[in-house]
């Protein structure tokens, strides 16, 4: 399985809501390839408006790095914003740690691999 991370926390709920959008969209494109993936973002942002959770990664992190230890590979969706978020920098130290296959993902479903 796919852990797909993304940004996500921001403190203007537009911004949140177009990398949730851009992080529905990644993971769509993965399903349509039948790559099986679990998105963050995209399980748990109408969970957390719905039932007022809260959206930073502090109080997801322990369940995230859970359902990242279950992963074969990682991906980034390298969108606006990920180079400074604070939960993929975390996720991928966690990736980097398990010796998970790392990619990096553009908004059109392009997958890079290191070289």
């Amino acid at each position: 399985m796919i852990y797909l991370a993304s940004p996500y926390s921001h403190e203007d709920p537009l911004i949140m809501k177009t990398r949730f959008l851009l992080a529905e969209q990644a993971t769509a494109i993965l399903l349509q390839r039948k790559a099986w993936v679990y998105s963050p973002v995209v399980h748990c942002h109408e969970l957390a408006a719905k039932h007022s959770l809260p959206t930073n990664f502090a109080y997801w992190q322990e369940y995230n790095i859970d359902m990242l230890r279950r992963c074969d590979a990682f991906y980034i969706l390298a969108v606006s914003g990920w180079k400074e978020s604070k939960g993929v920098t975390a996720e991928l130290t966690v990736a980097q740690m398990l010796g998970l296959k790392i990619a990096h993902m553009n908004e059109l479903g392009e997958v890079v691999w290191p070289a």
